[in-house]
């Protein structure tokens, strides 16, 4: 009788100690567990022109590698600021016939509207396939193409796509507003009178003020 109450104070000390062990395992996993990193203050620069991208807070993204459609329009969420009325952040890559196919339009439109609207060109080539030299890349890509916009390709750009949590395709253009503030995106090869338009309808309300 002896032996049998040691051992079964033995089994419950062992469960004890499982259970102490298990509950610190459960809590040391939720304070590990990753921040969603929220943009603040992101410099995005390229030789002759600089974007300053904050985030509003959102719900958490996927893997920024992820080029598929989105439930959620994160784009809505950044705060674009630059000198300029209104800013246009052109997505794309060196080798999408589409998105060579706009520049000329994205060119007409800068000269229209002048100093009110600055173009930011972003591509993406290195987060959608492999890249040997994104810069090599970029260069051939102008030499080859008139370019109506500076091209970021500084490091911040990973911060961002990691915030967006990918991209819906490309060309994607997103429009900003005096403030920052989001307010229209296209994708694909639009025509180029849909943005004029928007372009005229925006800059004239700004310039209501």
């Amino acid at each position: 009788m002896k032996c049998v109450k040691t051992s079964l104070s033995a089994l419950c000390a062992i469960i004890a100690l499982l259970f102490l062990f298990l509950g610190c395992e459960e809590k040391s996993g939720e304070q590990t567990k990753p921040k969603q990193e929220i943009l603040e203050n992101l410099t995005l620069s390229a030789s002759d022109a600089t974007l300053i991208i904050n985030q509003k807070p959102t719900k958490e993204q996927n893997n920024f590698k992820n080029i598929a459609p989105k439930k959620e329009n994160i784009l809505k969420n950044l705060i674009v600021t630059s000198d300029a009325k209104i800013k246009i952040l052109v997505f794309f890559t060196t080798w999408c016939d589409p998105c060579k196919g706009i520049l000329p339009h994205l060119d007409n439109l800068k000269q229209q509207f002048g100093e009110d609207i600055a173009f930011f060109g972003i591509p993406v080539d290195d987060f959608v396939e492999e890249v040997e030299n994104l810069k090599s890349s970029i260069q051939v890509f102008k030499e080859e193409n008139a370019t109506p916009f500076p091209i970021i390709t500084d490091e911040n750009r990973t911060k961002l796509f990691r915030a967006l949590g990918g991209i819906e395709g490309v060309p994607l253009i997103a429009l900003y507003g005096a403030d920052g503030e989001y307010l229209i995106h296209y994708l694909g090869a639009i025509p180029e009178e849909m943005i004029e338009f928007d372009l005229a309808r925006n800059l004239a309300k700004i310039k209501a003020r």
